[in-house]
């Protein structure tokens, strides 16, 4: 296994690379294939691979740590590789040995996997207006999908789709097919580097190998729904930290403090220091408060752990790592008054980013679950399996 220090030692100069144009990029609205190429090329997309299949094999309190630090360079990089992380999940634990094999020496090699699964107008994820049928030897699909995050950047594209009203399948596409197109029309006040738009497919032919079907509403019990979860919590940790680095960059780099003159640099102001120290604190509880939560679905992988733990654990963490991180993203611009808000220091990007993450999956329905189970003793999965109940009952 790939130690920390080995990880650190292979990303953080990468990382500092991504920082460094992280400003000029968010000015420019200039989307990061050049970063993700770093990326790949660092080996990064192959971090949870296992060694035995070309990977650096990275536990995932590991890979959670690196990925805190890329969000701490630029929060777009985690999202927009959280579909390709998911996926690499979804083979490390694959049933069938071919297809686990198959995926992880492709990953091992630098494929990258984007995600187009949500719809616009679809009444839930049971429910796509994307559709697959068989064609001859192999498969046709055809449908519009958004949110499409990261698949601007990839080489394969993981979807999903309707067969019939009773199943549906996991799809994937290669990205250079013909009948894909993408569309760089994400237009979120935040995030905006992550390529999260749309993307289409018109009849496009898939191999037979390409396509898993499964029945609506089967839920088998994976991690891979805390771990969704979890990408969002490191990159908002990393936007915590990386608004932590800014802030006092900005106080160090002021020489005059009309508001306290009796502390003429205002690093020496106990107000600022207060302020400083305040944000600096959100920011260590909010990384902590993640990495407690990855231990809970780390347990869960390891088989000493129980799923409900996991989910529960994440959902935990997620109220309060988004009120942390919401709150500094705030209270960083008491350090510098009006000077704080100019546009040469986009300050305003990390609330910005910060609050359109939290906007994923509502933390509102999360923290109902977690008292819900509190209470009753009610399984966080039942969430879902109501939702396919509803779907049944609403069909004539």
């Amino acid at each position: 296994m790939t130690t920390d220090a080995e990880l650190t030692t292979r990303f953080a100069p990468v990382f500092a690379r991504i920082a460094e144009g992280a400003l000029d990029r968010e000015a420019d609205r200039r989307l990061p294939f050049e970063e993700v190429e770093w990326l790949r090329e660092a080996g990064f997309g192959k971090i949870r691979v296992p060694t035995s299949h070309g990977g650096l094999g990275a536990t995932l309190p590991q890979f959670f740590r690196q990925l805190i630090e890329l969000g701490r360079a630029d929060s777009n990089l985690p999202q927009l590789l959280r579909g390709h992380f998911g996926f690499v999940e979804t083979r490390l634990f694959a049933t069938d040995a071919d297809v686990r094999d198959r995926w992880l020496h492709r990953l091992s090699s630098g494929v990258l996997v984007g995600n187009a699964q949500s719809e616009q107008g679809n009444p839930s994820f049971w429910e796509n207006a994307t559709s697959i049928s068989r064609s001859g030897d192999g498969w046709r699909l055809s449908g519009r999908k958004f949110y499409s995050t990261g698949s601007l950047f990839a080489d394969w594209i993981h979807t999903t789709a309707s067969l019939d009203a009773e199943h549906s399948a996991t799809v994937l596409v290669p990205a250079s097919a013909a009948g894909v197109s993408r569309f760089d029309d994400w237009d979120g006040f935040g995030q905006r580097l992550t390529g999260s738009g749309t993307t289409v497919f018109d009849d496009v032919e898939i191999h037979l190998d390409d396509v898993e079907v499964y029945a609506n509403g089967d839920l088998p019990g994976t991690h891979l729904f805390a771990f969704f979860q979890l990408v969002h919590l490191a990159t908002l940790s990393g936007i915590g930290l990386r608004a932590v680095d800014d802030a006092v960059a900005f106080v160090r780099g002021r020489t005059r403090n009309l508001a306290n003159p009796a502390y003429p640099e205002p690093k020496d102001d106990p107000q600022v220091q207060h302020v400083v120290g305040g944000i600096s604190a959100a920011s260590f509880a909010a990384v902590a408060t993640t990495l407690a939560a990855v231990d809970a679905v780390e347990a869960l992988v390891r088989g000493t752990g129980s799923q409900d733990d996991a989910e529960l654990a994440t959902f935990s963490a997620q109220a309060q790592v988004i009120d942390l991180v919401l709150g500094l993203t705030s209270d960083l611009f008491e350090v510098g008054g009006s000077s704080a808000v100019t546009e040469r220091f986009r300050l305003d990007r990390h609330w910005r980013n910060a609050r359109t993450l939290a906007s994923h999956n509502p933390a509102i329905y999360r923290t109902r679950i977690v008292g819900d189970h509190a209470l009753n003793g009610t399984s966080p999965r039942a969430e879902i399996q109501r939702s396919w109940l509803d779907v049944q009952r609403r069909r004539p």
